[in-house]
């Protein structure tokens, strides 16, 4: 199967933000923004506190569902939120992927 780099698959105009969280005030409304444009964010928390890491997964649970995304873990505290059209291939079954990370506390 062949498949196209990201920059020919989207085109020139879509991007994937990235957003590497220190605060929930200025980083939450970042990731909100991008995300209602219909663009993919990667989501790093991997430098912040259990807490902060916490209150943000559930801001862009809560985000993706709201606006028909989904939200994918990469590794730990590193996730992509991506709109209903674009579609992230993984081994793993969705429904799986999707038990799993919901059940993650």
């Amino acid at each position: 199967m062949h498949q196209a780099p990201l920059d020919k698959a989207w085109g020139p105009s879509q991007r994937m933000c990235v957003v590497e969280v220190t605060s929930f005030d200025k980083d939450a409304q970042v990731v909100a923004d991008q995300f209602k444009s219909r663009q993919p964010v990667l989501l790093n928390l991997q430098r912040v506190d259990e807490e902060l890491s916490e209150r943000m997964v559930d801001f862009c649970a809560g985000l993706a569902y709201a606006l028909d995304g989904a939200i994918h873990p990469i590794v730990e505290r590193l996730f992509l939120l991506t709109p209903s059209e674009v579609e992230v291939a993984s081994k793993e079954r969705p429904k799986d992927a999707r038990k799993a990370f919901f059940n993650r506390l």
